[in-house]
């Protein structure tokens, strides 16, 4: 397949209300079935992904603070995004050098949950409020103080675990707290660097599968996830480089997720941001923390939505758990 025969099917797979992540994992569908490959690698100051020709030639190459952004970067850099949203996905998705640098001071090697959770609880301990929503195709998350007054927000960033990231990376008692309690606690990215493992990724109908790699030697193959960051950790737990509590925790959420039963052909990022789309528009007030995963609230809806690494699937899991009426508030019909 030609170079502009796969930008018109990229062109056509985008959709801006799907967000960011929906658009990343969109294109890197297609790249998959143009027989190209996606490649990425821990580094200390992030991750660096690769996108390959059907001749293993790189034709595009991103740094970004997790998997996900980095490879949308990757895309960006190979031209494969359409112009009318190349300066969109850019400005909304990735991360400047500086974003970059302040992120991987916290923790680095391209891990951002944990760095995640410290902020939500640091922000709850302290009587205040974590808000996301969309603005373009990114999200901001806003950290509010026990008054209500915003102390601290992100720029619209690829999901809301970046975007908390972000925020707290560039709210110097947040970031000097984190990076306290980070010092220490065992990096699964930088045990990754240490051995030289590779992620590679292959994108089909909504499905990532992740396989990692160790020179010639396989660790873990074809691991199945609903996004590319659920089917990297997967991976990880299946490669057993992940502390065995942690791979529990994350099993447990996998096991009681409903949305692996009515998958749509869709990332799960593209459908959290559908909801979280929809939620912005009507001016829901939706709040976010960390009780044994990330959680997701929304102002008035009693049933609360839970996700491992991300609000998106929080978002997602609300709603296959509430009242689709009461959470989105179906808007009149037209005709």
């Amino acid at each position: 397949m030609s170079i502009q025969e796969l930008r018109e099917r990229v062109e056509r797979a985008i959709h801006p209300r799907e967000g960011v992540c929906g658009a990343c994992h969109a294109v890197a569908e297609e790249i998959c079935q143009a027989g190209w490959s996606i490649q990425a690698q821990e580094l200390p100051d992030g991750i660096l992904a690769r996108i390959l020709d059907e001749r293993g030639q790189p034709v595009g190459e991103g740094l970004g603070i997790v998997w996900s952004p980095a490879v949308l970067a990757a895309e960006l850099d190979a031209g494969l995004i359409p112009p009318r949203l190349e300066e969109q996905l850019r400005r909304d998705g990735t991360s400047d050098q500086e974003t970059i640098t302040r992120v991987a001071e916290l923790s680095g090697f391209g891990r951002v949950v944990t760095s995640a959770v410290i902020a939500l609880n640091s922000v709850k301990e302290a009587g205040g409020r974590t808000l996301i929503r969309r603005v373009g195709m990114g999200v901001i998350a806003e950290f509010q103080d026990s008054c209500g007054r915003v102390v601290a927000s992100s720029p619209p960033s690829y999901c809301p675990t970046c975007a908390v990231t972000v925020a707290a990376a560039f709210y110097p008692p947040l970031a000097e707290k984190m990076r306290a309690a980070l010092r220490d606690r065992p990096n699964t990215g930088r045990k990754k660097r240490d051995l030289g493992i590779v992620n590679h990724y292959h994108v089909k109908d909504g499905h990532v599968r992740v396989t990692l790699t160790k020179g010639d030697e396989t660790l873990a193959h074809d691991v199945l996830g609903c996004c590319m960051a659920y089917a990297t950790v997967k991976a990880e737990i299946a490669a057993n480089l992940v502390p065995q509590a942690s791979a529990e925790q994350f099993k447990l959420y996998c096991n009681l997720c409903p949305f692996k039963h009515c998958w749509m052909e869709k990332s799960m990022g593209a459908t959290g941001n559908v909801i979280l789309q929809r939620l912005s528009d009507i001016g829901a007030e939706i709040e976010v923390s960390a009780d044994g995963g990330i959680v997701a609230r929304v102002a008035g809806v009693e049933v609360e939505g839970r996700g491992t690494l991300c609000s998106l699937s929080a978002l997602t899991n609300m709603l296959l758990r509430g009242d689709a009426q009461e959470i989105l508030k179906p808007s009149p019909s037209r005709r």
